[in-house]
């Protein structure tokens, strides 16, 4: 009898035992449970302190590398030989200027703004928060708060212009405000600059706990203090920002924070009591209602795992797994027809996918590949057609085999150049980079994969902007994962553009809308283990850069 129902005999020691080691720890643990408590209270909201710093730390070093990255860039770069170009090519540099740095702005989630001080044309670029000249003795690349104007600012200065990069106080209060959690108060201090209170904290209860802090934050970057003021004592944390030098301080009155130990130690033996006799009878409710028809469920699966879909399930429990019982009848009369069914589906869409993507040939492209060697062999250029025949036959070669929808990286970047080539020969003015590592090229990757992203930035990059045109392809592989860049220079799309073409990317296929990004988005997602994704975003040629995403395969 003991061994038939061993698991609720079990159980029901089990509930015993641990309500009397509970009452016995809790009874013995209770004197140092305050002191963990006000530790544990302590060591949180350090913690809570530090992600919050860090993330105002790494949002101010957000700011300094785009003034940073402003120094890279070749429109920044003439502006120490502005005062020699002509008029026209000076408002163009500055109108240039001014919408990269706008966009800097934008991408940023804090509130900031950039602009550019050239000493040469004694004019600010962009919207500067301040129309005053940079001083002789500005310390470069430092943050310091503007009392006047309420803004942090800081400087990058070189001989012919200076950049400078704010944001507004205010950011600091919003941190603050989303920091506060109904107990917590914080606050940011500097020894030169008035106090920043969140919306919520008392600018009297501020001023009696700052004097007493004050001597205690000598040669600390944090810490933790008990501090009384008005009668109350509060746990007051500090910590220092690295990239501002300003000190969050956060502050809690101790008794709202003990208070609700002390309530749970009046009414823990109860609850215990109360549970112990709950425990006992949900265990025998359990075993009756629960355990044994999940017994008979897990025989079946078990069964079901080996191969034996005939096996049925004939208990009756007057109660919900009758239905469960059902169900599991029908799965197991179902599951083999389904598998098979799943796995040929699976197959075909795959196969479906790359016949699709080969479908999207466009006719006009061999029409006027072929016209070009029409009128290259009646002008006798010879190698111009050669060239041609090879590339245009290399290409449809590979696009139009069905038999293997996967191929190496290698030989899709090989047709790659071919219709690259084929571009060249007839747009004179296209020029191209490809440069993939070779440990790369060996991997394995969908059949046209790469050719239908540089056919869109031919189409709606290249062709539409007058000029020479580059197109640029780039492997690389990190330490978990890989990338393929296909960038452009041609004229690109704004943010918004961007975000609704990803948006109709996730978007199920609809007639009205080009399927090459949605096919290539779909296969990677069957090919390559999660997480695998493509990405949208400004190339730095001045075009639209996508990239390709996908984790290196465990072995």
């Amino acid at each position: 009898m003991f061994k038939q129902y061993r698991t609720f005999h079990t159980i029901l020691l089990l509930i015993l035992l641990s309500t009397v080691i509970i009452m016995v720890m809790y009874t013995i643990t209770i004197n140092t449970s305050l002191a963990t408590v006000k530790e544990d209270i302590k060591v949180n909201n350090l913690n809570r302190m530090r992600f919050l710093v860090t993330n105002l730390d790494h949002n101010v070093e957000q700011l300094t590398m785009i003034a940073t990255a402003l120094e890279t860039d070749s429109n920044v770069g003439l502006l120490p030989s502005v005062d020699l170009m002509e008029k026209y090519d000076q408002i163009m540099l500055i109108q240039n200027l001014a919408d990269k740095m706008k966009l800097q702005s934008f991408s940023e989630g804090w509130n900031n703004q950039i602009s550019i001080y050239s000493s040469l044309l004694h004019r600010w670029i962009g919207s500067p928060s301040s129309t005053s000249v940079p001083a002789v003795d500005t310390p470069d690349n430092q943050w310091a708060l503007d009392a006047l104007s309420g803004q942090f600012v800081a400087y990058r200065i070189h001989k012919s212009y200076s950049i400078r990069v704010t944001f507004p106080r205010d950011n600091l209060r919003e941190m603050l405000n989303r920091a506060n959690n109904g107990n917590n108060n914080s606050f940011f201090y500097h020894s030169s600059a008035p106090v920043i209170l969140n919306d919520y904290s008392s600018k009297g209860k501020v001023n009696e706990i700052l004097p007493q802090l004050l001597p205690l934050l000598s040669d600390r970057m944090e810490g933790s203090e008990i501090i009384t003021a008005d009668g109350i004592d509060y746990m007051v944390n500090f910590l220092q920002s690295e990239k501002l030098g300003w000190y969050m301080v956060d502050y809690i009155p101790m008794d709202e924070a003990l208070r609700p130990i002390e309530k749970t130690r009046n009414y823990f033996y109860t609850a215990c009591v109360m549970l112990f006799m709950g425990g006992i009878i949900t265990a025998l409710f359990l075993y009756r209602k629960v355990q044994i028809p999940i017994i008979q469920l897990l025989k079946g699966v078990r069964l079901l795992k080996h191969g034996d879909f005939s096996h049925r399930i004939e208990r009756q429990s007057q109660n919900e797994f009758d239905l469960l019982y059902k169900n599991f009848n029908e799965m197991a009369a179902q599951i083999e027809d389904l598998i098979e069914k799943v796995y040929k589906e699976k197959i075909m869409s795959r196969e479906a996918l790359v016949k699709q993507l080969q479908a999207q040939i466009n006719p006009h492209f061999l029409y006027n590949c072929l016209f070009f060697i029409d009128n290259m062999t009646r002008l006798g250029n010879e190698e111009a057609v050669t060239a041609m025949t090879k590339n245009l036959a290399e290409y449809f070669r590979y696009t139009t085999r069905l038999d293997n929808p996967t191929t190496t990286l290698e030989k899709e970047l090989g047709v790659v150049e071919n219709y690259l080539n084929i571009l060249c020969l007839r747009m004179e003015r296209l020029n191209y980079e490809i440069n993939v590592p070779d440990a790369m090229k060996r991997l394995s990757v969908p059949k046209l994969l790469i050719q239908p992203l540089v056919e869109n930035s031919v189409i709606h990059g290249i062709e539409k902007k007058n000029g020479i045109g580059l197109i640029r392809i780039s492997g690389i592989e990190e330490i978990d994962h890989y990338r393929i860049i296909v960038e452009d220079d041609g004229i690109g799309m704004t943010v918004e553009s961007m975000q609704q073409l990803l948006n109709r990317i996730k978007q199920p296929l609809e007639d009205e809308m080009g399927c090459a990004l949605w096919n290539i988005g779909q296969r990677m997602q069957i090919y390559f283990d999660a997480p695998s994704r493509m990405e949208i975003e400004p190339s730095a040629l001045g075009g639209l850069c996508v990239i390709l995403h996908w984790p290196k395969r465990k072995h």
